[in-house]
């Protein structure tokens, strides 16, 4: 009855105004504010509005996402003392505007008012957070979490943790919440959020199904998921076969979400970034041209590649052989940052792209760069002790590698011996060390080193791979073959295994030499007019491994004062290869105007040690006698020996003696000393010192050859060698000599020796290896300077 009295003493007018504002108010928390925000300003502009009108403005205001209009609408009433949850609007909205310490004055102000608030103090955290003041959100989150277990107090947590870095203890911590509290949308979310921040992104996706994600995050948290599987398909630990495996998961899920995006014009970025992650999967797949088809595509489409796309193109142009293009894509990445930028596997990517471009000086300024702006060691946060880098040592030894490159070998392999030296139980540094003395000519030293090595791990790929090349350096095919299939059993993929495999193949198959001359304008005794010889063996491939079966053609011919004379010849045997040791074998037919003799060649050498080889030969009817005395019906028997000490690529002498017995009776003492010594080496060039000594002595010089009694010649000389195109396996040189000496004959005049030659080489594929020369020497014949112009072709050729 009361009820009724008190109701009836309320006017009526009042009653439906209450009315139409709790319909307001309902119809905002519904989601359609914009009757509320139009009614606010309007009484506000004849009346004073109460606190809790102004407290209710400014959480409706805030539902709608008006942050602007609640901060003005805080600042025109900030006189008036507004209930808590207004503050909480007003804080909520200066921290969404970043305007961080107006919004903390106001968290601390409301959390006076109501300092058990659990939601005022995860604003107040997470504003300290976002302001920056990360140490004291991380404490008081942590305090507040010791207080109370609750999911909140978790997600708080959380946050902070994350603002100061600690993003796997944020995703501990969001872990943690998502297991006590399963059944909450926002803990979902949140451990979602924490582990695609992490980059776990597949469990992201499947954690997705309870969180409800909106369409676009669906579809972010798609393409992390098959990024994810990117990376991994690059993974060094995994077998090729797996991360192909990976790689094509990831392929056939790129391939459904572009064909269902392509439908959706609100997903064109999302299709976009999936073309551009999906460059990392077929590069993974070895389908290097279509990552570089689809990289072109979506620059020509007017997509920006990001600088970790351009990367994986750059390693696919490396793997097609096209270097130049991986030197460009990798120099754009560079320009973006410092050298550091790059990983350590793409400095030596782009290292070597230059080297394979034959950018010599550019591979010489990385290597440089890359050493001086890395340091010895890292100073890791949190940790007192220096650790060692990594970097330091991959920056040495693409130093080592520079000066390869540079034709620097002694250099080489003082910084290498460095490294190795300092470092006697690094593998990967002896390893590279042999890899020097193998080029320099040192099989047997770089054998040694690398059986020292092995103790450290026996199957390391590149210690068998070098172990294998030097193997084979020694003739030790059996010790090869084995090496060459474990590490391709292993490893196929590898480009190092890939050149063993070629190289062992290479080895195998038939062989084919061809040696001509022709002389263009002679008078000289000893070669006569028009002089012209072919000579032509074919080796078939290795029997046993160290058996070759051979045979051969070769024709001579010469034009003299007293008639023509020639020499035709057939020939076979077999050939003879191992470890320090080399042998022919080899029975002829000749026939030089008086029938058919048989004659008989026994050759070889052994190899005492890395710079010294002692060799020599015997022959029965020597197949390069001298023409005119075969014309004359001379025959001659003879042999050969010789001792070479080579000391590297850069010195090296050898003394040969051969005598010979003439069937007219003559006995023939040859010997020569021959050099070379290294004046000069580049990336391109090399300039050596060619002196050679040399004489002979005849018993009889009445006959219708050239056979003085006693003569001598000195002509010291120069050779420049000049590399004009190099491409991988195939190279392009010219070489020019030029000598200038004295010839001694007894009887006679001493006169002037000059000799010039210019001649151009191709090497291809590791199968041909062909060169032309033209020689033009002047020299005397018993008295008399004669001149002989020539032009001569070798060529060895394997199918």
């Amino acid at each position: 009855m009361a009820l009724c009295i008190a109701l009836g003493l309320v006017p009526p007018f009042t009653l439906a105004q209450d009315r139409h504002y709790d319909e307001l108010i309902t119809m905002a928390r519904a989601g359609n504010s914009a009757p509320a925000l139009t009614f606010f300003p309007q009484q506000a502009a004849h009346r004073d509005l109460t606190a809790s009108e102004i407290a209710d403005w400014l959480q409706i205001a805030g539902w709608a996402g008006d942050d602007r209009q609640v901060v003005a609408t805080w600042q025109r009433y900030q006189q008036v003392t507004l209930p808590v949850r207004g503050q909480q609007a007003a804080a909520r909205a200066l921290r969404n505007l970043k305007q961080w310490q107006p919004a903390l004055s106001v968290w601390r102000s409301a959390l006076a008012a109501e300092p058990a608030n659990d939601d005022l103090h995860s604003g107040y955290i997470m504003t300290l957070a976002d302001a920056g003041q990360r140490a004291e959100a991380l404490r008081l989150a942590q305090q507040r979490r010791q207080q109370g277990d609750t999911a909140q107090h978790w997600l708080d947590l959380a946050y902070a943790q994350r603002a100061a870095g600690l993003r796997w203890d944020a995703l501990q911590s969001s872990s943690q919440a998502e297991t006590r509290y399963p059944g909450l949308l926002n803990v979902q979310q949140n451990y979602v959020s924490a582990l695609a921040l992490n980059r776990v992104s597949g469990e992201a996706l499947r954690a997705s199904g309870q969180s409800q994600p909106a369409a676009a995050e669906l579809r972010r948290l798609q393409s992390d998921a098959l990024a994810e599987q990117v990376r991994i398909a690059f993974s060094a630990s995994r077998s090729e076969a797996e991360r192909f495996s990976v790689a094509d998961r990831a392929l056939a899920g790129y391939e459904r979400l572009l064909q269902a995006w392509q439908l959706q014009p609100e997903a064109a970025g999302d299709v976009r970034r999936a073309r551009i992650d999906r460059l990392g999967a077929l590069v993974a797949r070895r389908q290097m041209q279509k990552a570089i088809d689809e990289y072109h595509q979506l620059s020509a489409g007017g997509a920006e590649v990001p600088a970790y796309a351009r990367r994986w193109v750059a390693s696919a142009y490396l793997y097609l052989h096209q270097p130049e293009q991986a030197v460009a894509l990798y120099q754009s990445v560079r320009r973006e940052g410092e050298i550091g930028m790059l990983t350590r596997r793409e400095q030596d990517n782009l290292f070597y792209a230059h080297a394979e471009a034959e950018q010599a000086e550019e591979a010489r300024q990385q290597s440089a760069e890359y050493a001086a702006i890395t340091p010895y060691y890292l100073r890791i946060y949190g940790s007192p002790v220096p650790q060692p880098n990594d970097r330091w040592l991959s920056a040495r030894q693409m130093q080592v590698q520079a000066a390869v490159l540079n034709d620097d070998l002694p250099l080489a392999q003082q910084r290498a011996e460095k490294l190795a030296q300092t470092a006697p139980a690094n593998q990967s540094l002896q390893t590279d060390l042999a890899g020097v003395l193998l080029m320099r000519g040192w099989p047997r030293q770089a054998e040694a080193l690398l059986k020292r090595a092995e103790s450290l791990e026996p199957r390391n790929q590149a210690l068998e791979s070098q172990q294998a090349q030097t193997a084979l350096a020694l003739q030790e095919w059996h010790q090869a073959d084995l090496l060459a299939d474990d590490v391709l059993a292993r490893q196929p993929e590898s480009r190092s295994a890939q050149r063993l495999d070629r190289l062992r193949n290479v080895h195998r198959y038939y062989q084919l030499r061809i040696n001509a001359e022709h002389g263009i304008d002679s008078d000289s005794p000893v070669s006569g007019a028009n002089d012209f010889s072919l000579d032509a063996l074919l080796y078939g491939p290795p029997i046993e491994e160290n058996w070759r079966l051979f045979s051969g053609l070769a024709f001579a011919d010469s034009e003299y004062r007293e008639g023509k004379a020639l020499n035709r010849s057939v020939r076979g045997g077999v050939e003879y290869r191992a470890r320090d040791n080399w042998a022919e074998l080899e029975l002829n037919g000749q026939r030089y105007g008086s029938g058919t003799k048989t004659g008989l060649r026994l050759a070889g050498w052994h190899d005492l040690s890395d710079r010294w080889r002692v060799g020599g030969s015997a022959e029965r009817l020597m197949r390069n006698a001298p023409l005119r005395a075969l014309r004359d019906g001379v025959t001659v028997d003879g042999g050969s020996l010789f001792a070479r000490w080579r000391q590297s690529e850069r010195r090296e002498w050898q003394a040969t003696l051969s005598p010979s017995w003439f069937s007219d009776g003559n006995r023939r003492l040859k010997w020569s000393l021959a050099g070379k010594e290294r004046l000069f080496t580049a990336a391109r060039y090399s300039l050596d010192f060619t002196p050679s000594l040399s004489g002979s002595s005849n018993s009889k010089t009445d006959g219708a050859y050239y056979s003085p009694s006693r003569d001598l010649s000195l002509v010291p000389g120069v050779t420049l060698d000049h590399l004009l195109y190099r491409h991988y396996q195939t190279e392009w040189r010219q070489q020019v000599e030029v000598g200038a000496g004295r010839y001694w004959q007894q009887g006679q005049q001493a006169g002037a020796v000059t000799r010039v030659s210019y001649g151009q080489r191709v090497r291809w594929n590791d199968v041909l290896d062909s060169g032309v020369t033209l020689s033009w020497d002047k020299r005397p014949y018993d008295g008399v300077r004669e001149k002989n112009l020539s032009v001569s072709f070798d060529m060895n050729y394997r199918f």
